[in-house]
C-alpha cells in the first residue's frame, strides 16, 4: 500500500492530493491482484492513476506552483482592482472555476434572487470557489468549503484568513474523500442555508448510478442546495438537452422544489428542501 501511495504522489498532477484520500482509492479499486507482480502492479498503478485523472487531476492546471504565487501576492497587495486580477487569475487555475469565472456574478445573482442571502454556506468539492466570494454581493457570513486536495484545502484556509480582513466573511477549508462511505460525517455540525454542489454529482455517481447524490441531497444538513451541471460533452460539444431529467424526477420524487438555470457551459439547480 505504501509504495503504490508514494508511487502516484510522485507524479506531479496528483502531488496535492493527501494520502489518506490515495489510500482509499487504491484498496477500492484492488480486487485481489498480486502487487508483487512487476507487470501486474504497473497495471495496477496505471488503472488508480487513471481514476484519479478522471476525477480529480482533469480539473487542475500543469503548474500548481502557480496557486501559491497567486496567494502570496494576494497577501502583499494594496490595491483593490489588483486584488480583483488576482483572484481571477486564481479562478482560472481550476478548469472549473475558469469555465465560470466571468459568470460568478451572475450566477449568484440567479441563486439569491431565489433564495435568502445565507449566513452559512456549505461547499461540496470547492475546488477554488472560495475565491469567487468576493463576487456573491454580500458580507457577514461563514464558508465551509470542503474537497479533496490536501494542498488546495491548506490554500483555501490562507485565503480565508485574509478574507476577513478584506471582504468581511470567514471559514475555512476542510480536506474530505467523497469515496470514503463515512465522508458526510466530517461536515460540519449544525444547519447550512445553502450548499453548493458544482459540477460534483458526476463524480459522486462515478458508478453508474445517482444513488450517492440522492444520498447527499436528502442527508446535507441544508435549507437548499444548488447542483450544478455542465452544458457540454466531453468532446467540447453544446448538448442538446442540458436538464438531467433523472435529478429533476428524484428531487419531486423527495417532494423538493427547484428552478432551473443556465449559464455558458453550465445549468444550475436550486433545489429548496424546506
Amino acid at each position: 500500500m505504501k509504495k503504490i501511495v508514494d508511487d502516484v504522489l510522485k507524479s506531479k498532477k496528483f502531488s496535492r492530493l493527501g494520502k489518506s484520500y490515495i489510500e482509499s482509492i487504491v484498496d477500492d479499486i484492488y480486487d485481489s491482484e498480486n502487487l508483487s507482480n512487476k507487470k501486474v502492479y504497473k497495471i495496477f498503478l496505471k488503472k488508480v492513476k487513471e481514476f484519479l485523472h478522471k476525477t480529480y487531476s482533469v480539473y487542475q492546471i500543469s503548474n500548481a506552483s502557480k496557486k501559491d504565487s497567486i496567494m502570496e501576492s494576494m497577501i502583499n497587495s494594496k490595491s483593490d482592482a489588483e486584488l480583483v486580477k488576482l483572484h481571477l487569475e486564481m479562478l482560472h487555475c481550476h478548469s472549473s472555476t475558469r469555465e465560470r469565472k466571468e459568470f460568478y456574478e451572475e450566477v449568484y445573482e440567479k441563486i439569491f434572487d431565489k433564495i435568502k442571502k445565507p449566513k452559512r454556506i456549505l461547499d461540496m468539492g470547492c475546488g477554488l470557489n472560495a475565491f469567487s466570494l468576493p463576487f456573491i454581493g454580500f458580507e457577514n457570513f461563514e464558508y465551509i468549503g470542503m474537497d479533496v486536495g490536501k494542498e488546495d484545502t491548506k490554500l483555501i484556509n490562507s485565503y480565508l484568513k485574509l478574507s476577513k480582513k478584506l471582504y468581511n466573511f470567514v471559514g475555512k477549508g476542510i480536506e474530505v474523500n467523497v469515496f470514503d462511505d463515512n465522508y458526510l460525517k466530517k461536515i460540519p455540525r449544525g444547519k447550512f442555508d445553502v450548499c453548493f454542489l458544482f459540477k460534483m454529482a458526476d463524480v459522486l455517481d462515478y458508478n453508474g448510478n445517482h444513488k450517492n447524490t440522492e444520498e447527499f441531497v436528502k442527508k446535507v444538513n441544508s435549507k437548499n442546495v444548488i447542483v450544478s451541471f455542465p452544458t457540454r460533452t466531453i468532446s467540447n460539444r453544446k448538448m442538446n438537452n442540458p436538464r438531467r431529467k433523472w435529478f429533476e424526477l428524484m428531487v419531486r420524487r423527495l417532494k423538493y422544489k427547484f428552478n432551473y438555470f443556465e449559464v455558458e457551459n453550465e445549468c444550475f439547480y436550486i433545489v429548496k428542501k424546506i
